[in-house]
């Protein structure tokens, strides 16, 4: 009575101490990656030779001191700039340069998002008297591979804990005094997966705020931006706390073989917390609607991917070794650790891919964007893996369980006592199964390392542009987003007679909206023949701008531009969307009735694979 009190008083701390931090961890749910979303000169753009200025506009407010921007031409040759960030909590920064030279020049930039704390990195290909040949991508690309690969490790090992955790209990204890050798291993196995995710995690924090050329007290600071001011850097301190609750568990000797009951719980809470937290840090709650049931759907996947593919991964160097070494125990060890888990591991097979639905309508606008960017992409592959892995996980089922066999076999037309693969082909047939779970999950790693297909659609900006020809005069009026709740108003002139009638000595903008009334705007030159100012954001409707120049001894040239601003429909869900996940609601309803079913029919059924067990081990002896 009172080990089972002590049991219970150590469970509910563990939940204590898991809302507890989440409570005081959780930050609002962090908006899009903060990617370039407009440039002047834009990207395989030209300007005049002797410009002078540049210009970058972000989707989101970026830090000030810690973004880094450069500018060399195409053969690495460095042009000295001058950085003019005053605008950057508004997501706009001004460079300027000395005058260029007729030739290609990469503007290259490393931003830290002030609103979630993910660096985002591109480069501007433009020319100065020529136009290039290929312009560069800004958005959208691939990860650094140091990344990626901390990213794959990261996610591993916290599936490797999970899986060690899920099979640490019933399925290897079905094994019977023989698991003694299993545990073991899978304590190893799961300690040596904790000590990887700490340092992972926090390696991923420093590799984030890295950037080439960066001094080393730019990097701290940048570290200390991303942990203190950023809702990123808080939920990955959460993060990487209940990693170190889990991994005290795991990496503690206890006076038994593998962690006892009490002490998984602990662990499990503790996971439980990192995956929600790792969630809530990453894709799902960039969302702009329904952002808590994406980062459930997210947890749930990351946690039934660990038990499923963790698990798999531990008995696979827990057990098999143990059924090559004794043959005559290996088809006791089928009868028992492998049955213990397959139901285990067709549940959160079922979860994995009924959250894997939800999220690809999510996160993938259409089917457009699976072939035109890089998450779209990966969705596809991790189907196609995802796909394999079960139907490798079907061909063992089948050798697992008689009644299946029997069906298989009547479908193939085969005598119904045949088995549908040998037992001696069994390990082969798992490590399959590994192998490629284990590329599902490099998939899974580029996957939260990328935008997604949604935020890259989203990147880009509505842009109005106006041409007229005027009293000689050609006039282009562009008004562009400029960060959150702010616009940008942007003229270029350029004389269509010569001699030219008088320079332009200013621009006005009267900007006319839905509600009535007019605003005048004077216009600032940047350069000789470019003005801008900045204005707040434009409310949706029809908007009127009259463009006014005024010339020294010239009558003013006035055009007009018209346009309308389509109200936001961000939150609307897609065709696609909507069709994945009526197909994950469908995927789930069958996944909870075979549940069922398959409650109802073990209640019945006596579970006496742990006595074969021993019976198997006393007769090897």
């Amino acid at each position: 009575m009172t080990g089972t009190r002590a049991r219970t008083r150590t469970g509910r701390t563990a939940i204590l101490f898991a809302a507890v931090v989440v409570l005081l961890l959780w930050a609002p749910p962090a908006q899009a990656h903060g990617e370039l979303a407009r440039s002047d000169p834009p990207d395989g753009g030209m300007v005049a030779v002797g410009r002078t200025s540049l210009s970058l506009w972000f989707t989101e407010a970026v830090a000030n001191g810690v973004s880094t921007f450069g500018l060399r031409t195409l053969d690495g040759v460095g042009v000295a700039v001058e950085v003019d960030a005053s605008g950057a909590g508004e997501g706009f920064v001004q460079i300027a340069t000395e005058p260029l030279a007729e030739g290609t020049y990469v503007l290259e930039w490393t931003v830290l998002s002030l609103d979630d704390g993910h660096p985002s990195r591109g480069s501007v290909l433009f020319g100065a008297g020529t136009r290039p040949d290929l312009p560069l991508s800004t958005g959208g690309g691939l990860p650094s591979t140091p990344g990626l690969v901390l990213r794959w490790l990261d996610l591993s090992a916290i599936m490797l804990m999970i899986g060690v955790v899920a099979v640490s209990g019933r399925v290897l204890g079905s094994m019977g005094v023989a698991s003694t050798g299993p545990r073991r291993r899978a304590q190893l196995i799961g300690a040596s997966a904790a000590g990887v995710a700490v340092v992972t995690g926090a390696l991923t924090l420093l590799l984030r705020t890295h950037s080439a050329g960066i001094s080393l007290g730019s990097w701290f600071e940048a570290t200390r931006v991303t942990l203190v001011d950023t809702p990123w850097g808080h939920l990955w301190l959460g993060r990487e706390a209940a990693l170190l609750l889990a991994a005290a568990v795991l990496w503690r000797r206890p006076r038994h073989d593998g962690p006892s009951g009490r002490f998984r719980l602990v662990a499990a809470v503790g996971l439980l917390a990192a995956a929600w937290l790792d969630s809530s840090a990453g894709h799902s709650t960039e969302l702009p609607a329904r952002s808590a049931a994406a980062t459930l759907a997210s947890t749930a996947h990351l946690v039934a991917g660990g038990v499923w593919v963790g698990g798999l991964v531990v008995l696979t160097l827990c057990v098999i070794p143990t059924m090559r070494r004794s043959p005559n125990a290996s088809d006791v060890a089928l009868a028992s650790v492998w049955r213990a888990f397959s139901p285990m591991a067709a549940v959160m097979a079922g979860v994995v891919v009924t959250t894997g639905l939800y999220a690809s309508g999510r996160h993938v606008p259409d089917l457009r964007s699976v072939a035109t960017t890089v998450y779209g992409g990966t969705v596809a592959v991790k189907i196609i893996l995802v796909a394999v892995a079960l139907a490798l996980a079907g061909t063992t089922t089948a050798l697992l369980h008689p009644g299946i066999a029997a069906r298989v076999n009547r479908a193939l037309g085969r005598p119904v006592g045949r088995a549908p693969m040998a037992p001696r082909r069994f390990p082969t047939v798992v490590g399959a199964e590994v192998a490629v779970l284990v590329l599902a999950v490099g998939g899974a790693a580029l996957l939260t390392s990328v935008p997604t297909a949604r935020e890259v659609s989203g990147a880009t900006s509505q842009t109005t542009v106006h041409t007229a020809n005027v009293d000689g005069l050609l006039i282009t009026f562009e008004e562009v987003p400029a960060g959150p709740g702010s616009s940008r108003l942007i003229v270029r002139t350029r004389s269509t007679v010569r001699p030219e009638p008088g320079p332009v000595t200013g621009v006005v903008v009267a900007l006319a909206g839905p509600a009535g009334g007019s605003t005048r705007v004077p216009l600032e030159r940047i350069e000789a023949d470019r003005f801008e100012a900045g204005t707040a954001e434009l409310a949706p409707g029809a908007w009127t701008a009259s463009i006014a120049v005024e010339r020294e001894a010239v009558p003013l040239a006035v055009t007009e531009a018209t346009w309308t601003i389509a109200p936001a429909v961000a939150t609307g869900a897609s065709p696609l969307e909507v069709a994945t996940s009526a197909l994950a609601l469908f995927a789930l309803l069958v996944l909870l009735a075979a549940v069922g079913v398959g409650v109802a029919r073990r209640r019945g059924r006596p579970a006496t694979t742990a006595n074969l067990l021993v019976d198997a081990t006393r007769g090897s002896r």
